[in-house]
């Protein structure tokens, strides 16, 4: 296991791609469920319609009553915002 962290690449159509490398946490909260995904989380895709955190010693980002679909595979979290 190595130690580079996730990386997060976030689309929306206002700000266009911005991504982020070496992320240790991001969390997603929404009515359904509250999920925590960190280096070599298991491959998962779905629906956000709440909030989403990403964070590490120097980056604390948040996005507040979103609406997006994301996917994690392989240390990389796409996220691509529908709705703020």
């Amino acid at each position: 296991m190595t130690n580079e962290g996730i990386k997060v690449r976030i689309f929306d159509l206002e700000k266009g791609l911005i991504e982020y490398e070496h992320i240790k946490t991001i969390r997603i909260v929404c009515p359904e469920y509250n999920l925590l995904i960190m280096q070599d989380y298991l491959s998962i895709i779905g629906e956000i319609n709440g909030n989403i955190d990403i964070k590490n010693e120097e980056i604390d980002i948040s996005y507040k009553n979103i609406k997006a679909f994301y996917m994690n595979s392989k240390n990389v979290f796409n996220l691509m915002i529908k709705e703020r």
